[in-house]
């Protein structure tokens, strides 16, 4: 007789995964070369929203954050939150990124 035992890890929210920090933010922007405007732009933010957040000045709304994630992340930008904060840039995801981002420049419009 064979038993075999499974274990369901209970499913977290975004909030409880992450803890994404202003520092955090503006770290990642530092490594990608992008300026508050840059990222706002791509994420489909105002500035200010950019800044304030990264200051300390203003908590965003989980929808807000996860925009800003979501753009960093796409770039090639890792969050982790083990025994300290941190962001890393992976190179593969950064240099897909930039060859998708140049394949569509390139492409004629249609």
């Amino acid at each position: 007789m064979k038993l075999s035992l499974v274990y369901q890890v209970p499913q977290q929210s975004q909030e409880e995964k992450m803890k994404l920090s202003g520092k955090q933010v503006a770290a990642a922007r530092e490594l990608l070369g992008l300026s508050q405007t840059d990222l706002a732009t791509a994420a489909g933010l105002a500035r200010l929203t950019v800044s304030r957040f990264e200051a300390g000045a203003a908590a965003l709304k989980p929808t807000t954050l996860n925009l800003i994630q979501a753009e960093l992340e796409r770039r090639g930008i890792e969050f982790s939150n083990g025994t300290g904060i941190g962001v890393r840039l992976n190179f593969e995801k950064a240099a897909e990124f930039v060859r998708g981002a140049t394949q569509a420049r390139s492409e004629p419009d249609t």
